[in-house]
């Protein structure tokens, strides 16, 4: 009886730290603007023209809808995001306001989530490692790049949504 009593005592210990998170997720995610931040990128280009879709891979990259869901369950998953666009388009030509909206991002997230600079979530790393991969196979190409930003705005975006979402 007391082993069955310990269960249930860890399932609402569990279920404390889920809300505290979902709060602290919500609260996070609203400091963000994704307006701002979906703009910027946009001022790079806002679609994949038609000589470069011939380039596009969608296999070979990584799926923006799962890993919106993955950061539903945890926002430091959305820190890790940030932290590694920032990262890939320090490589691109022509990305300043781009990253200084990233810059921002990340300031603001690290603030609200406690989270270790050194820590690596698979499904982040494993999502970028793909766009890597991609940009560096195609000799990171202005078609390349096109599809990159194609592939981050969906991600932005439905980030974003999720985040609106939550606030109602």
């Amino acid at each position: 009886m007391s082993h069955q009593h310990l269960t249930a005592s860890q399932l609402q210990l569990h279920s404390l730290e889920n809300s505290t998170t979902t709060t602290a997720h919500k609260e996070c995610t609203r400091h963000i603007k994704w307006g701002h931040l979906i703009q910027s990128l946009n001022s790079m280009g806002t679609a994949i023209s038609h000589d470069c879709a011939f380039d596009y891979e969608e296999t070979s990259l990584c799926d923006p809808h799962h890993l919106a869901n993955m950061v539903d369950h945890d926002a430091i998953l959305l820190v890790d995001i940030v932290k590694k666009t920032e990262t890939m388009y320090k490589k691109n030509p022509n990305p300043k306001k781009f990253i200084e909206a990233l810059h921002h991002t990340h300031h603001t997230l690290s603030n609200c989530v406690h989270h270790s600079d050194n820590a690596e979530n698979e499904p982040v790393t494993t999502c970028f490692n793909k766009l890597e991969a991609f940009l560096k196979k195609k000799s990171q190409s202005h078609c390349a790049w096109e599809i990159i930003n194609a592939k981050v705005r969906e991600v932005l975006q439905r980030l974003e949504k999720r985040s609106v979402r939550r606030r109602r």
